[in-house]
């Protein structure tokens, strides 16, 4: 019998080779080919290391020295082709393969204020944010070094949908669409970060954005390829050695800033280079930022100050179907927390000084990928696992007197395992499956060692689907993902001004997240796409098992041991249109969130902190972000964006904390040759509709005008920028602050930058 189903396993597998080599052999027999040049408009100059895309297939290439690309073994049909270089941009261009033959195309770049956003973080296949299921917005290099800032919270805090949450400059972290903390993942080249940044409002993101080649924001079902708890978005800080992995090239590239800026008497340079040789390719980078104490219309906010210092190296061999990478990567910075030595009683008695607090930190990371690509056999094209190694370490500083101590210690190990199969496209289907794990170990030492000692293990599957039906696309995302705590005794466990620490157990976490979408063509320039979304999120050890002063939030925290999990449903609407006048977006949402996990305050205190217990109820989250582009000129674009959301518990009507107001901004965009001038107003409304005892919030109007001179050349450009930034030097609060009652943002400022990309 075992004799017999041997056999039947040997006749079987080699028939199913033979289909395979059959099915590769007619397919290499029936495929067409692509090649083309890239070249400039202003010179026809040839244009090295211009990305070109087949939209819709997630082909990629890059041009050569001569500006030459190609693409082989293409099935006969029609595919849509985009050419991108440094803020260069070309028209899209429709081409017909046929089979056995060879198309020829040229693209002629040239320098566009506005122009395409491509994506790698959230679909099926690379594509444009036009095609994508998401809402995305995407920052290039262009766009992060005409407007650089010391966190991707500040560099994003202008963008519809988007604000900053802080208690600080150097805590900063992007809030979208009203969410905040664990339910927005932060994540570099495709990998969550490991900080401790959703824990706290006083812990920020320590990524430079002067060290990416990209910042991508994600809002939609694609997020549940990274996480069910992503339920506000996704940020992927893209580096550039990601970017050169996706492509194998020979030579020398990289790129290189310096800023400097006056009302915190900024200054910051950061450099990397990748060098290609044959399948071999070697990367490296490092950089330093610090800031001083901002400067205000209402005079320095003391003990803002911060600095970081960032490196990072790697080997990786790309060959014509394997390939490998191993990547170690360093960060090291301190930056100050105002106002937290009020809250903190630190000082000697007696002494009339406040304490400074500050956090220095460390984060330290070792990536490994492995995978194969082009395999072009049925239902595989590309498989991928990627091993990422993260220690965070931070110590809180109190310094009194003139003496430093150690307050409290954080560690956050973990240890996250992904694992990708890209599908190979059979007619109409397309997509990508996988695996995940996370094993994390936090620990903290001190007087806000709140949290007792957890190690937390998670698994999930993963599944994204597309089907393309011509003018109409469908979409099918799932995840399924368990959350494990393990929770060691609190090191003090005693009751403080008769409050007693919730009782401490393990909690384990099962939920299964889905989405469905369509998306369907009006005419050739308008997209609609509509995504429905159920998703599940785990509480987060904090909210379990928290229990004592924690600074950062301004409370007393007492955790709920007995939390549910969130259960959300979701609605997505976008509407998009993109032709050569006129191009932009309208995104509107809604999410009702059962047992959604928030604060309340009991109105007592202990320790100059006001008392929060976390509980559970039913809330709401209505609102819309838009962003549209118009050339009322050949020379000339004017921008317009809008962000609102309204989010209350759904029994009581009561407004959830920390809400934005409405908000938006209006700028131009007037070029002449390289030259551009980019006049902005960003303004908010008054914020009123506020939680308990939460301040509310007067409106503002801010000022920024940004010039820029960007000389491109066949192979480097050079980006030279210079932003007065609030220039009516505008006395105006951030709602979204903890500390905005003491707190005003940054005052008149001017900042000067210059950046060289070589390829």
């Amino acid at each position: 019998m075992n004799l017999m189903m041997c056999n039947r396993c040997v006749v079987f597998a080699w028939l199913f080779l033979t289909t395979i080599s059959h099915d590769v052999n007619l397919a290499a027999q029936e495929s067409g080919s692509v090649q083309g040049t890239v070249n400039f408009t202003l010179n026809n100059e040839p244009v090295h290391g211009a990305i070109v895309l087949i939209i819709g297939t997630g082909l990629v290439a890059e041009s050569d020295e001569l500006g030459h690309f190609q693409f082989d073994g293409l099935a006969p049909g029609t595919y849509e082709l985009l050419a991108q270089r440094e803020h260069l941009t070309a028209a899209r261009q429709s081409i017909t393969v046929l089979a056995g033959g060879v198309k020829t195309i040229a693209f002629m770049l040239e320098l566009s204020p506005v122009h395409e956003e491509l994506t790698v973080t959230t679909t099926a296949v690379d594509s444009s944010a036009f095609e994508a299921f998401n809402a995305i917005n995407t920052l290039d290099s262009f766009d992060i070094a005409t407007n650089m800032q010391g966190t991707i919270g500040e560099i994003l805090q202008d963008q519809p949908g988007i604000a900053k949450r802080s208690f600080g400059p150097g805590s900063s972290r992007p809030i979208i669409r009203g969410f905040d903390g664990n339910r927005i993942l932060i994540m570099q080249d495709g990998i969550r970060t490991g900080d401790l940044s959703a824990q706290s409002a006083d812990h920020g993101v320590s990524i430079d954005p002067a060290s990416l080649e990209r910042l991508e924001i994600v809002r939609g079902p694609a997020t549940l390829l990274y996480g069910s708890n992503a339920i506000g978005g996704v940020v992927n800080a893209i580096t550039p050695h990601e970017s050169f992995l996706n492509l194998r090239t020979n030579g020398l590239r990289g790129q290189m800033t310096t800023d400097v800026g006056s009302a915190d008497a900024q200054a910051g340079g950061n450099g990397s280079i990748q060098y290609g040789r044959g399948q071999w390719q070697v990367w490296g980078g490092l950089g330093h930022r610090r800031t001083d104490d901002y400067d205000t219309p209402e005079g320095p906010i003391l003990n803002s100050a911060g600095q970081l210092s960032n490196g990072r190296v790697g080997l990786g061999y790309a060959g014509a179907v394997g390939f490998f990478s191993a990547g170690y990567q360093l960060e090291d910075g301190r930056y100050g927390i105002p106002f937290a030595g009020r809250f903190e009683n630190t000082s000697d008695a007696g002494s009339d000084e406040e304490s400074l607090i500050d956090v220095d930190h460390q984060r330290y990371g070792l990536r490994i990928d492995v995978g194969a690509r082009n395999l072009a056999i049925p239902l595989l094209d590309a498989a991928k696992i990627s091993v990422n190694y993260l220690d965070w370490h931070h110590e809180e500083i109190e310094t009194a007197d003139g003496r430093e101590e150690v307050g409290t210690t954080f560690d956050n190990e973990s240890i996250v395992v992904r694992a990708e199969i890209d599908q190979q496209s059979m007619g109409r289907l397309s997509g990508k499956f996988g695996v995940w794990s996370l094993f994390r170990d936090y620990a903290s030492i001190g007087k806000e060692a709140i949290t007792p000692r957890t190690q937390q293990t998670a698994f999930a599957a993963f599944a994204y689907e597309e089907l393309d039906f011509d003018r109409y696309r469908v979409q099918l995302a799932g995840r399924l993902e368990s959350n494990h705590y393990q929770v060691a005794p609190r090191d003090h466990g005693a009751e403080k001004d008769g409050f007693v620490p919730p009782p401490l157990r393990d909690r384990d976490f099962l939920g299964a997240s889905g989405s469905i979408g369509i998306q369907t063509t009006i005419g050739a320039t308008g997209t609609v796409v509509a995504n429905l979304t159920r998703s599940y999120r785990a509480p987060v050890l904090e909210e379990l098992y928290n229990f004592g002063p924690h600074v950062g939030n301004l409370t007393f925290e007492i955790g709920t041991p007995d939390l549910g999990r969130e259960a959300s449903l979701g609605l997505d609407l976008s509407v998009r249109h993109q032709s050569p006048r006129a191009r932009g977006k309208f995104n509107f949402y809604t999410y009702d969130i059962d047992d959604f996990v928030f604060t309340v305050l009991t109105g007592d205190t202990v320790d100059n902190l006001q008392v929060a217990n976390f509980l559970q109820g039913n809330s709401r989250f209505v609102g819309f972000d838009t962003d549209g582009s118009i050339r009322v000129h050949r020379s000339v674009w004017f921008n317009l964006g809008l962000g609102l959301v309204d989010a209350e518990l759904s029994a009581s009507n009561q407004p959830l904390p920390r809400i934005p107001p409405l908000h938006g901004r209006a700028s131009a965009d007037i070029l002449y040759r390289g030259l551009s001038l980019n006049p902005e107003l960003v303004w908010a409304a008054a914020q009123d509709n506020v939680f308990n005892k939460e301040a509310p919030t007067a409106g503002y109007l801010v000022l920024n005008i940004g010039a820029s001179y960007v000389w491109p050349l066949a192979h480097a450009a050079h980006i030279f920028s210079v932003r007065g930034s609030n220039l009516m030097n505008e006395l105006y609060r951030n709602h979204t602050s903890f500390i905005k009652h003491l707190a005003p943002e940054i005052g008149r400022s001017i900042k000067v930058s210059y950046s060289l990309r070589f390829f």
